[in-house]
């Protein structure tokens, strides 16, 4: 099986979209596009995600749940920003878009 068929398609695209703007904000195999083009890409398939998440209509314990993972992942997030700061890593994200 292969991961088209795992995650399905659309599912791809997404994370292609990502992939293309992490390798141009890093300069590694980057993409001929635009770091505003990447970024653009990237936005549009944020949109498509939570255009599909209001359809979804998660109500209750569905719903409860989204948002411990949430806070999980942010918790987890401002962990790893500590750890990084406290180890003087210059490795920063460079940005936001200017003009998404």
């Amino acid at each position: 099986m292969n991961i088209v068929e795992t995650i399905g398609t659309a599912a791809v695209l997404e994370q292609l979209a990502a992939l293309k703007l992490a390798r141009k904000l890093r300069g590694v195999n980057p993409t001929p596009k635009t770091e505003q083009e990447c970024w653009n890409a990237l936005l549009e398939e944020i949109a498509d995600v939570q255009v599909a998440v209001e359809q979804l209509q998660l109500k209750g314990s569905q719903a409860f749940a989204i948002e411990e993972t949430v806070r999980a992942k942010t918790r987890r997030w401002k962990q790893r920003l500590l750890a990084r700061e406290e180890n003087n890593d210059e490795s920063t994200y460079p940005g936001k878009p200017e003009n998404p």
